[in-house]
């Protein structure tokens, strides 16, 4: 049986950008149903004394490496604060050498928007030895696709401007995971601050709050055994499982249920960020929370595309599987790969 944990990362406190104090996002967490929280403010690890568990949920405090110009990096795991004035490659190595992993920040904001918020993207996709990408920000992807002339629309009907992950960015993904003998793990963030701004009418606390975000872009780590009550164990689950991929990333805007995707050969399952053994009768099962357009890639390329709730389907062929769904148009999920060996 899997264990599914829904949780946010990529959140911003008062110890950097954020409105909201780390107990108040803890308590909005709790609200939106959320059973891990990852702080990640720019270069500080500020908050660190509220690790642990508060109120059921598991708080875990990393460090955004925020250049001003872009490069950003999710920083896990880490002890020490490491410099943002250096070459990107310089701190993503300072990260490993802690004994830490970290996701590439929104790699992918778009350079012709239609606002004046300058993108943040990531220079150099030729970059060694980061942990992993976060291939989709809901606040990039709304930034992204947000017209000031149309700012109010924009904010009363929010999740309209949600496109999902990038074609860019998911084949520079799929590229890394065909060339590569593990996963690469992605995530998707909130990046949340519940901005403090006022329009004429509404106010963007509001519409931007922890607990909307937290019912936004999440994501559901899968453990083989329950999550630990022990803080330092399930810590560890919790970082591990984000390391190895082993997620799927939900838009809990479309839904309040889980998802599932896993590959079988009848006597064992391997789940995303995992590998089994290419035998006979090697089956992938998928059930979705709700009807969906999906579709099943296999080394970056589209496979199997339905309209389904549930599907099941022979494989025959070695590669990286995942999934991707989309509720009309809107994006519901994508999962982490399979790799099939």
């Amino acid at each position: 049986m899997t264990n599914i944990y829904p949780g946010a990362i990529h959140i911003h406190s008062t110890f950097s950008d954020g409105t909201g104090d780390i107990p108040f996002i803890i308590k909005e967490a709790k609200k939106a149903g959320l059973k891990w929280i990852v702080i990640t403010d720019h270069n500080t690890l500020a908050g660190k004394n509220y690790e642990g568990y508060h109120d059921g949920i598991a708080v875990i405090v990393g460090d955004e490496i925020s250049p001003d110009k872009g490069n950003h990096y999710l920083a896990l795991n880490i002890k020490e604060e490491i410099t943002q004035n250096q070459p990107p490659q310089d701190y993503v190595n300072a990260v490993k050498a802690q004994g830490g992993f970290g996701f590439i920040a929104h790699p992918d904001e778009q350079t012709n928007r239609k606002n004046p918020w300058p993108a943040l993207r990531w220079d150099d996709w030729t970059i060694k030895d980061f942990g992993g990408l976060e291939i989709w920000n809901y606040m990039s992807d709304w930034v992204d696709n947000m017209n000031i002339k149309t700012i109010a629309l924009s904010i009363l009907f929010k999740n309209r401007n949600i496109k999902g992950p990038t074609k860019d960015v998911l084949s520079w993904w799929d590229k890394l995971s065909r060339e590569s003998e593990k996963t690469i793990p992605a995530i998707g963030g909130s990046d949340v601050h519940a901005f403090c701004a006022k329009a004429p009418i509404i106010n963007l606390l509001k519409v931007f709050s922890y607990y909307s975000m937290f019912k936004s872009v999440v994501n559901l780590l899968l453990f083989d055994k329950p999550l630990s009550e022990n803080y330092e164990e399930a810590r560890e689950q919790i970082l591990n499982a984000l390391k190895n991929g082993e997620n799927i990333i939900l838009n809990r805007t479309l839904t309040k249920h889980t998802a599932e995707f896993f590959i079988s050969n009848g006597e064992t399952q391997a789940h995303a960020g995992q590998k089994i053994e290419l035998k006979n009768n090697l089956e992938l099962i998928i059930k979705l929370p709700k009807k969906a357009n999906l579709r099943v890639i296999c080394n970056g390329e589209v496979i199997k595309e339905e309209k389904k709730k549930e599907l099941k389907m022979q494989i025959a062929e070695k590669g990286s599987y995942r999934i991707e769904a989309y509720d009309g148009q809107k994006p519901l999920l994508f999962s982490n790969h399979i790799k099939v060996c």
